[in-house]
């Protein structure tokens, strides 16, 4: 018999939450599997939800708009009722949507922690969290050990934190050949936001320009420091070699040309960016910050956060070392297969049948 999951999630933006669940679901097994995803806001009609319908699965749009709605918990109510899901599958802010339902209709709702649980929903949510968690009725699903323990930490649930990694879709990057007249490049993805700290990546890439005057540092993203990072890089004299790119919904060209993936983050969960680097056969430069020393292990260098020292010189060391960059990519490329989005699909399936048993 099938198990019936419902998947919910508040938007469908480019984030590393909606990118998950998109890639979970359009890799689902729908033999073991009764899925269908319910959106508290409005269809962006982007490739997100697209993969997710053409697997099959039927996406219910609410279309609530910003701040709390109560006819959205109506609305879900009413979904959730014709359905009748036997696991609730929640992220980020929907899980408050779904906690009187599945209190009410005693089913278990997996949330899946996507960050540090103190920074993943303001205070009033993580409250009524704790309290889904020390009644049973909600378990938490870290996304790595480090969020894992974290998670364990903070709400003391009473059935312990799960554990699944995030996934990636490992056939649809790739690694080009440069040939000896391309610029050594480094890469950045992510929103424009004090959280990825930009800034920091900015100056230490300074030192890197300096040493080799043809290097480029490329930042993929949107965000609210897009003014601020646009006058640092003149203020650096660094127009001509760092490129803000906006937001783009295919990254892998970008991922393919590059040399080093370099992420300055002040904190994370466990970043889809750095898988998609992996999985296009590239070292890793990162802040040791929430699960990224899960899975960079030997082909990176981890660094303090802040540290433009430190940043720096890991990117020098790479940018003057090929051998070494090709090793770490190797070792990239080889380690991220455990995360491809057909394994990590299976693990939730076996998790969904756990707790639909129970």
């Amino acid at each position: 018999m099938k198990t019936r999951v419902a998947v919910v999630l508040p938007d469908f933006h480019f984030g590393g939450a909606q990118v998950m669940v998109s890639r979970l679901l359009s890799h689902m097994n729908l033999d073991e599997v009764d899925a269908e995803v319910i959106v508290c806001g409005q269809e962006k009609g982007n490739d997100l939800e697209r993969a997710i319908t053409r697997k099959g699965i039927p996406i219910f749009f609410l279309g609530k708009a910003k701040g709390f709605s109560t006819k959205a918990i109506t609305d879900l109510f009413r979904e959730l009722d014709r359905f009748r899901p036997q696991i609730i599958h929640t992220h980020l802010s929907a899980c408050v949507y779904c906690a009187p339902w599945a209190a009410a209709r005693k089913t278990t709702m997996l949330h899946t922690v996507h960050n540090m649980p103190q920074y993943e929903l303001i205070r009033p949510k993580r409250a009524l969290m704790q309290m889904l968690y020390r009644l049973g009725i909600a378990v938490p699903v870290g996304i790595s050990t480090e969020i894992r323990t974290l998670t364990e930490e903070y709400y003391h649930p009473k059935k312990k934190t799960e554990l699944v990694y995030n996934p990636v879709n490992t056939e649809q990057f790739h690694r080009e050949e440069k040939d000896g007249n391309r610029p050594f490049t480094v890469l950045n993805v992510g929103r424009l936001s004090r959280q990825k700290n930009q800034q920091l990546l900015i100056r230490a890439f300074r030192s890197v320009h300096e040493a080799n005057p043809d290097s480029e540092l490329i930042i993929l993203g949107e965000g609210p420091q897009r003014e601020e990072l646009e006058q640092q890089i003149r203020e650096e004299n660094l127009t001509g070699c760092v490129h803000l790119k906006g937001r783009i919904e295919n990254p892998a060209g970008y991922y393919a040309m590059a040399d080093v993936f370099a992420l300055s983050s002040e904190y994370e969960g466990l970043p889809l960016v750095l898988l998609e680097a992996m999985a296009s056969s590239l070292p890793v430069v990162s802040t040791n910050v929430g699960g990224v020393k899960d899975i960079i292990k030997g082909n990176g260098i981890l660094i303090e956060k802040g540290s433009e020292e430190q940043l720096k010189n890991a990117l020098i060391r790479l940018m003057e070392n090929p051998l070494l960059r090709q090793e770490m990519g190797k070792t990239s490329y080889a380690e991220v297969q455990k995360y491809d989005s057909a394994v990590i699909a299976d693990e939730y399936v076996k998790l969904y049948r756990k707790y639909a048993r129970q």
